[in-house]
């Protein structure tokens, strides 16, 4: 009767598996350290270039847009609601409102009236 021969694993496939086996933990280690670096550090903000409103002069392109406002109301901020309507957040004596300014066609809307408790 025929002795079983005894399977030898090659060398380089034994290096090869003891290598990946190393590459694995490390990159698992690596990982984890990215991980926790980027959760306990504070967000940054983008780096944009800086741009001068003057160089922002109107073309036939980009034309300058204008609302005019009633005498006596001031704005106090402006926020995108969609695409070419902003809102405008004015006040008139004490009073605030919110109207919607439609920038391709330049009309105010009426919008919202804020009533102050009292």
């Amino acid at each position: 009767m025929e002795e079983p021969q005894e399977y030898k694993t090659p060398k380089a496939l034994l290096v090869a598996v003891i290598g990946m086996g190393v590459l694995i933990v490390v990159g698992v280690v690596v990982l984890a350290g990215v991980l926790i670096h980027r959760m306990s550090s504070k967000p940054v903000p983008p780096n944009l270039p800086p741009v001068a409103l003057s160089d922002a002069a109107p073309t036939a392109s980009l034309p300058t847009a204008h609302a005019t406002l009633p005498a006596g109301e001031q704005l106090l901020s402006v926020t995108r609601v969609r695409d070419n309507v902003l809102a405008l957040h004015v006040t008139e004596h004490g009073q605030d409102r919110i109207l919607l300014w439609d920038v391709p066609t330049g009309q105010l809307r009426t919008g919202l009236d804020i009533n102050a408790a009292h």
